[in-house]
């Protein structure tokens, strides 16, 4: 299939790449690690920690006492429009809403982040991949916009703020595609808060694998799942 590098008008709401990967350091030393790497050029990323979350008890003469909870993210590190966060074993690569910088750019950021990290052996190797794209249609039925027909009237039922699940699970490599058709969702604007509508394309690639350690077929296989993705989404549309 021939796949266009762009499109236009661009409906990515949410992109997202984790992986998996065994730590060669103990896990709590991994974000301070991390940040010796990653802050200083030349990658050059803003460590914004995320704070505590407070707990407020009210006592019985109307004070009140303050308990603070740790948040087990420890914050992200941001450069680019993309976000970067640790999390159980995983590091977690986002483009901020809006904001997607382009897969040529994105894989060259998660490449230099991956080879820097692997070359100061905080990660020994690696064993799952996963990319999920999410892409949003105002005002669109989304089930006359993909191929193939989807009919339950004879059932009595509507088709209208449905949530449908399709997957691919053939194979090492693992696709799961969820429609969402018509939801509705609070949307922010200068004149307030306004209920919009909107359709939703989830389109969530993994594979799982031995332990690797080799860089180069790391990234061949996240280049891989990328294209299984856009295959995913432009064979399903019309």
């Amino acid at each position: 299939m021939l796949l266009p590098k762009k499109i236009n008008p661009d409906n990515l709401k949410d992109t997202l790449v984790e992986i998996r990967y065994v730590q060669g350091i103990p896990p709590e030393l991994m974000l301070g690690f991390a940040s010796t790497i990653l802050v200083p050029l030349p990658l050059g990323y803003q460590y914004l920690p995320v704070p505590n979350q407070n707990i407020n008890i009210a006592l019985n003469n109307n004070q009140q006492i303050a308990f603070g909870v740790g948040n087990n993210s420890g914050g992200f590190f941001i450069k680019d429009d993309v976000r970067i966060q640790f999390v159980a074993n995983q590091i977690v690569f986002n483009c901020l809403a809006d904001k997607y910088v382009g897969w040529e750019k994105y894989f060259q950021i998660i490449s230099d982040v991956i080879i820097n990290l692997f070359d100061k052996e905080v990660i020994k190797d690696f064993n799952r991949i996963s990319i999920r794209y999410i892409s949003e249609f105002k005002n669109i039925d989304i089930y006359q916009g993909i191929k193939g027909t989807i009919d339950i009237s004879n059932a009595g039922l509507k088709l209208d703020n449905s949530i449908l699940r399709l997957a691919d699970e053939s194979g090492n490599l693992k696709t799961y595609v969820t429609l969402t058709n018509k939801a509705k969702r609070r949307s922010l604007s200068p004149q307030g808060q306004k209920i919009i509508e909107a359709s939703f394309i989830d389109i969530n690639v993994y594979e799982n694998f031995n332990p690797l350690s080799n860089l180069d077929i790391l990234m061949k296989r996240l280049n891989q799942i990328h294209t299984k993705q856009k295959e995913v989404f432009f064979g399903l549309n019309k």
